[in-house]
């Protein structure tokens, strides 16, 4: 009976405190602080271009997805919001749903584009982002309104679209054969082009300084006039933003085109072949392969781990690429014929750190269960981009209409016509002018534009796959 009574009586205390509280005259104070502190997209429709099955007809489907990966940025100070990293091409930034929320759960309006009234944000509504708009936050206590301006930036062109765009036509550089080109960054941060060609008794040597036209140069060493044979064009190599070449036995540097240094005494040196940061290659008068730590100094035998048959005689091109895996590391790549006729490929890991040790060159062999090998091209330029490595040239016994550009994924081992990237539809339908000598190249710029010449008809062509070109931005932020 105790417990009854006892337990009746904390119940009428409880009810008397809380009846207590509610006539409490005790004030709430709510904050004035107004603030949008989350915004993202949860939901877009997004406009998908393709080809029919067949590839003759195009065709557009439509996905709805989540971009809640696209982070907004919210500047506080300047009451902005906006996505740094763009949302992909083909969105219906007119229908986005998206999740926005206030501080301390403050309602968010938005306000109208025709007239100045505002409507509560929904999210689960679509809502018209297909021009800045103003979202608005009013503080808990009723006192403050805070507007924000609201950019959603959506890619206005596809990320893997490519095409060709053809520079000013030069007829000058029609009379050059055995084309070689390649491009260097200059000490401002232009990309500068290099053209090498022979005119039959010398090499000829134009430089390209504003992405559009060819001007021959006027090479000098130490003043004097700079004649460069006829071997110069199979002998070109860049190494630390400068081009180097072998001239009758001299290494020569430039980084202009038009002033030239020597970097040592005469050697025995009869081609460069490939070039990383670290060291230049070449082949000296017996056919060795030989390597230089002094830009051509001095040189001392390569080490190869094959015989010395398998290495590339002519058709000479190499790449390079910095290892992702190893600082002051890059691949070394050669390609080329050997006097054999056959395609071959070297390559080499070059090292630059301390303690590291130095790799032999390796020759890559066919296998015969390789059905995806290099076909045997003419006037081969070789050159890496988006992670591939592509190869430019004309099939054995074919003229340059028949021109294709081949790709690797895996180093140079396997091969074939790449999709992506083709080779200009003016050469490739030039069937009643077609050279039966192709004078193409390839290069790559500092600015992720691939160049193509044609020599043969005087014209140049450069292009880049979009996303490449696209601004790398900071999409993720702290306070």
């Amino acid at each position: 009976m105790k417990n009854k009574f006892a337990a009746f009586a904390m119940l009428f205390m409880a009810v008397f405190t809380l009846a207590s509280c509610l006539n409490d005259d005790t004030d709430y104070v709510y904050t004035d602080d107004s603030a949008i502190t989350s915004f993202s997209v949860t939901g877009a429709k997004r406009y998908i271009h393709t080809k029919t099955k067949k590839g003759d007809k195009d065709s557009v489907y439509t996905i709805s997805s989540s971009y809640t990966s696209y982070k907004f940025v919210i500047d506080q100070n300047n009451n902005t919001i906006y996505n740094p990293d763009s949302l992909p091409c083909g969105i219906d930034a007119k229908k986005l749903v998206c999740n926005v929320y206030g501080l301390n759960s403050m309602t968010v309006y938005i306000k109208n584009l025709k007239d100045d009234n505002v409507e509560i944000v929904s999210n689960t509504d679509s809502l018209d982002f297909s021009e800045v708009r103003e979202l608005k936050v009013m503080s808990n206590s009723g006192k403050f309104l805070r507007t924000y301006k609201v950019k959603v930036n959506v890619h206005k062109e596809q990320a893997d679209s490519f095409f060709w765009a053809p520079m000013t036509k030069n007829t000058d550089i029609e009379q050059l054969q055995n084309v070689k080109t390649c491009a260097i960054k200059t000490a401002e941060g232009k990309d500068r082009l290099f053209l090498f060609g022979t005119d039959g008794n010398n090499t000829k040597l134009y430089v390209m300084n504003n992405g559009q036209t060819w001007t021959a140069a006027t090479p000098k060493l130490n003043d004097a006039v700079l004649t460069f044979d006829a071997n110069v064009c199979k002998s070109i190599v860049t190494k630390n933003e400068k081009v180097y070449i072998c001239n009758a036995g001299n290494i020569l540097c430039t980084t202009d085109g038009n002033t030239w240094e020597q970097t040592g005494n005469a050697t025995t040196i009869k081609t460069l072949v490939a070039a990383s940061p670290l060291r230049l290659y070449g082949y000296n008068a017996e056919g060795q392969l030989v390597a230089s730590a002094d830009n051509g100094a001095t040189w001392i035998l390569a080490t190869i781990d094959s015989d010395a048959s398998f290495l590339p005689a002519s058709n000479l091109s190499y790449t390079c690429t910095a290892l992702r895996t190893n600082s002051n590391s890059y691949r070394v790549t050669i390609y080329g014929t050997t006097a054999t006729g056959a395609m071959a490929i070297w390559g080499k890991v070059d090292e630059g750190n301390k303690y590291s040790e130095n790799q032999p060159w390796a020759y890559y062999e066919v296998s015969t269960e390789n059905k995806h090998t290099l076909p045997k091209l003419n006037n081969m330029s070789v050159a890496t981009y988006d992670g591939k490595t592509y190869a430019l040239g004309t099939p054995d016994g074919m003229n340059d209409s028949n021109a294709n550009l081949y790709s690797s994924k895996d180093g140079g081992l396997t091969w074939a016509k790449d999709t992506t990237l083709t080779v200009p539809t003016e050469i490739t339908s030039n069937k009643e002018n077609a050279s039966n000598t192709p004078n193409m190249a390839l290069t790559v710029d500092s600015s992720n534009f691939i160049w193509m010449v044609n020599a043969t008809e005087g014209n140049t062509w450069r292009g880049r796959i979009n996303r490449l070109g696209w601004k790398k931005e900071q999409t993720d932020f702290t306070e």
